[in-house]
């Protein structure tokens, strides 16, 4: 059962019609184009938001943690999904179909907020993106404020960051614009001045305000 409602919305969700599964990693939830019959709640895991070109070049609009509800415009507008959705971890989803979640939403006054606040924040960090890809004056400036936007996540110690770093410099430069191989010589430049500390999976920020600078935030 979806763990994002409270007591209350929970009483009315279980009046709908729902199915529950594990999505393995690289599974596709759904395609770009595809009609949004159905509503994925993401109980557990991890997906990535992601679009492609007709060259095949993939970008990475968004990685979707536990709680969020995927392809969420799109169910509320009735129209075709924009993106893609593709489990990048084990991830437990819960579905649920449009006309029975829009019902839903009419009865449950706390699940219309959380619908609102997930419609807000993903247009509020989609400006940001579009601000980070377009004032960047380098691409360095552009990972150096990709980086400072995952500061949120971190475990903070003052001006120092600690951030579970699992995505792939390809992954990385999905999210960008930028190829692999400029990613990785980045990193590396950044590495080399000290602005990061790559450690396995653990990338550290020894000081976040001198981040912010190269980011020219």
């Amino acid at each position: 059962m979806p763990s994002i409602f409270d007591t209350s919305a929970l009483q009315t969700f279980v009046t709908c019609k729902y199915t529950s599964r594990v999505y393995q990693q690289g599974s596709v939830l759904f395609n770009e184009g595809d009609p949004p019959e159905g509503l994925h709640i993401l109980d557990s895991g991890r997906a990535k938001m992601f679009g492609s070109n007709t060259r095949g070049k993939t970008f990475i609009t968004k990685i979707a943690d536990a709680g969020e509800l995927l392809g969420l415009n799109a169910i509320i507008l009735g129209k075709p999904y924009l993106l893609s959705a593709e489990a990048m971890e084990p991830s437990r989803v819960s579905y649920v179909l449009r006309e029975d979640f829009l019902n839903f939403l009419k009865k449950s006054p706390y699940a219309s907020r959380e619908v609102i606040r997930q419609l807000s924040e993903n247009c509020y960090l989609f400006q940001r993106d579009v601000r980070t890809l377009n004032l960047s004056s380098s691409l360095r400036e552009k990972i150096a404020r990709l980086l400072v936007s995952w500061v949120e996540s971190g475990d903070h110690t003052n001006d120092q960051v600690w951030i579970n770093m699992d995505l792939t410099h390809e992954q990385i430069g999905q999210m960008i614009g930028a190829a692999r191989e400029t990613v990785s010589r980045t990193m590396s430049a950044l590495s080399g001045i000290g602005a990061i500390v790559v450690k396995g999976h653990v990338l550290e920020i020894p000081s976040v305000k001198r981040l912010r600078e190269l980011a020219k935030m």
